[in-house]
């Protein structure tokens, strides 16, 4: 889990803003919700702040769909990486705090010596004055070289600490977000599906998956090169991006493929937004953009389910890949709904 970090005077004022803004949004205040919202008052994940912020100027509302799909996209971290790298800034924190305690306990006793030094001089006389002062000073110097390698202890375990937190924040995209297309990883698709799944039987709404495979890609990608196969897969994404709604989670589901789910949508609303999807591939050109060559068309195959009373995530799945493989199997660039 992430170590805690902010001081406590910044913890209370953004756990006040967070308390707020749940409350002004009419969000309920159970664990998850207050994590996603004090994340978002605080700041520290733009891609969140975006995502909030889209979903306020659009007038949506913040229901514990859209709020589960945006806690599972930007704030859930349960990557065993993640977890290891967290533990480590835990660990170098505890050592500079080590650090700044000797440092404090130094100057306690150095104190203390100076204190028990001046007491002594005000009854020292003679050769016992100078004795005093001698031990005064060689106090003094202990103090300062303890004090200078402790100065060098601690700036060395910031420095530490900066390069953890920046290799822990590397860690988080990369578990949220596929490198070539920036949508969700499967990671985070998974964590949302299950919950996503949970919330639509408690509050009986419906519940629809899309799954995607891009026609023929091997061909393409043996004619064209990996770049222009990348460059074809980040098209995919933002059509589908283009074509669903800011409360939907859509990944990159494996190398070809790709998924969404779509919170309080029945069968034919997510026909309608996978056939979309579908016709706006379908009627753009791959073009390379080094040369201007245009290269042709790349087509998706789809396949549509809609949850069941009493399915698990991974029954919905299974329809969703059962009608996809009817899509490719009925001839490509389609989209089928499970039956």
């Amino acid at each position: 889990m992430e170590e805690f970090t902010d001081s406590p005077e910044f913890a209370l004022a953004t756990a006040r803003r967070a308390s707020e803004a749940m409350a002004s949004h009419g969000v309920v205040p159970h664990p998850r919700n207050y994590a996603l919202w004090y994340a978002y008052c605080a700041a520290t994940l733009p891609p969140l702040n975006r995502a909030v912020d889209a979903a306020i100027a659009a007038g949506q509302p913040f229901t514990e769909a859209l709020c589960a799909s945006l806690h599972a996209r930007f704030v859930a971290d349960t990557d065993p990486g993640i977890e290891a790298a967290s533990e480590s800034v835990r660990q170098s924190v505890l050592r500079a705090m080590e650090y700044v305690g000797s440092a404090h306990r130094a100057a306690s006793d150095y104190g203390r010596t100076i204190e028990a030094v001046s007491d002594r001089l005000e009854t020292a006389e003679g050769e016992e004055v100078a004795l005093v002062l001698t031990q005064a000073a060689a106090e003094t110097r202990r103090f300062v070289d303890v004090n200078r390698s402790l100065e060098r202890n601690l700036a060395a375990s910031e420095r530490e600490i900066a390069q953890l937190r920046e290799h822990l924040e590397a860690l988080r995209r990369a578990g949220r977000a596929d490198p070539v297309t920036g949508l969700a990883s499967r990671r985070v698709f998974d964590i949302a599906l299950k919950e996503h799944v949970v919330l639509a039987a408690h509050d009986r709404l419906p519940l629809a998956v899309i799954v995607m495979d891009v026609d023929d890609f091997a061909q393409f990608r043996a004619a064209h090169g990996q770049v222009m196969a990348d460059q074809v897969l980040r098209l995919i994404g933002r059509s589908i991006l283009e074509n669903v709604k800011g409360q939907d989670t859509v990944s990159r589901h494996g190398d070809q493929s790709f998924a969404a789910i779509l919170p309080d949508t029945g069968l034919a609303r997510a026909e309608a937004t996978a056939e979309a999807i579908r016709a706006a591939l379908a009627a753009r050109s791959v073009v390379n953009r080094r040369t201007g060559a245009t290269l042709g068309q790349v087509t998706l195959s789809l396949g549509i389910a809609e949850l069941h009373t009493g399915e698990t995530h991974a029954d919905l799945m299974r329809r969703a890949a059962e009608a996809l493989h009817a899509a490719k199997v009925g001839g490509a660039n389609r989209a089928v709904c499970a039956s």
